[in-house]
C-alpha cells in the first residue's frame, strides 16, 4: 500500500484528514495532536514511523520495515 492508498483508505472510512498526518504529503498540515506517519531513509532499507506527537513529545511510537505492519498499526490507531 502506498502513502496514497493509506490516505484513500482512512477517507474511505471516514476519517478526517485533520486527525492524521501522513509525511506532510496527505492529511493535517502539521503533526502536533496527530496520528503521524514519516518516512526516512535507515541505515540499508526505507523505515517507516508511526507516532502521536502530544504538546511536543512523540508518544506511542514504532518503527516499521514493512509496510505492512505500517498499516496494520496505523488503521488501529
Amino acid at each position: 500500500m502506498t502513502v496514497s492508498e493509506l490516505h484513500a483508505a482512512l477517507k474511505e472510512k471516514g476519517i478526517s484528514e485533520d486527525r492524521y498526518f501522513l509525511h506532510g504529503l496527505y492529511g493535517a498540515t502539521d503533526d502536533n495532536e496527530k496520528v503521524s506517519l514519516t518516512i526516512r531513509k535507515g541505515k540499508d532499507r526505507i523505515e517507516y514511523e508511526t507516532y502521536f506527537r502530544e504538546r511536543g513529545e512523540n508518544t506511542r511510537s514504532g518503527c516499521f520495515l514493512r509496510k505492512e505492519q505500517l498499516v496494520s498499526i496505523f488503521m488501529d490507531y
